[in-house]
């Protein structure tokens, strides 16, 4: 396992950093991270992620790889804004109350279907809807205290299209909807706070299948 290791490290130090639009400082921020964090992914769960597609975010959690948060973050220690029944960690409540004041200036409504989820919440959700739709309890984003699921905001919906234009200028990236190790479906609604940096880094990573989905949405919605 050590020597499999050493092999994989040394041919992942080696990978020339992807040509995209992303600033050099944000290629090649945390790499080593990124590159251990790959080379770990690989050999433990046999999924294949390049470091190009692995970050981190304000909070130095990872982005873009399945990872069990519920080890890591306390949200005891946090210091969050409930949102009716909803809770926020303070950075993802600001950024959003921007975004949704923003967003309703161009006539398009953000509202929160639901955020924070404790571990046995998710064991709820997991065993009543399984692993195709619910992420495995301790490895969802909802753990987090900066992600959630906005009501309405289907892959078809001019919704999704306002959040793809604008959404990663406040911070905010559609993490399961744009990712390598698909295990679950597809989500248009789950948006993930990890910072303006991080989600500039998000931006830039897969600006290709970005630009293809604002493409695709704005012969249905026009421009906004």
């Amino acid at each position: 396992m050590q020597k499999l290791f050493c092999i994989a490290f040394f041919f992942l130090s080696n990978i020339t950093l992807a040509q995209n639009d992303c600033p050099p400082s944000l290629q090649k921020k945390y790499w080593r991270y990124r590159i251990n964090m790959s080379t770990f992914l690989a050999q433990e769960s046999g999924i294949d992620i390049h470091p190009d597609k692995i970050f981190y975010d304000f909070m130095n959690m990872p982005i873009g790889v399945p990872f069990n948060y519920i080890d890591f973050i306390d949200i005891r220690n946090q210091k969050y804004v409930n949102i009716g029944s909803d809770k926020l960690l303070y950075p993802a409540y600001i950024e959003y109350k921007k975004m949704k004041a923003d967003a309703l200036r161009k006539g398009v409504n953000i509202n929160i279907r639901s955020s924070y989820r404790s571990k046995r919440t998710q064991e709820i959700v997991f065993k009543k809807h399984g692993p195709k739709i619910a992420e495995t309890p301790g490895y969802s984003e909802h753990h987090l205290l900066t992600t959630i699921d906005i009501r309405y905001a289907g892959e078809n919906t001019k919704l999704f299209l306002w959040l793809l234009k604008y959404g990663f200028d406040y911070g905010w990236v559609p993490t399961y909807y744009f990712r390598i190790e698909k295990n679950i479906r597809k989500e248009a609604w789950h948006w993930r706070f990890v910072g303006v940096e991080a989600a500039k880094w998000f931006e830039c990573a897969w600006q290709d299948d970005i630009n293809q989905e604002i493409k695709r949405l704005s012969y249905q919605f026009g421009s906004i």
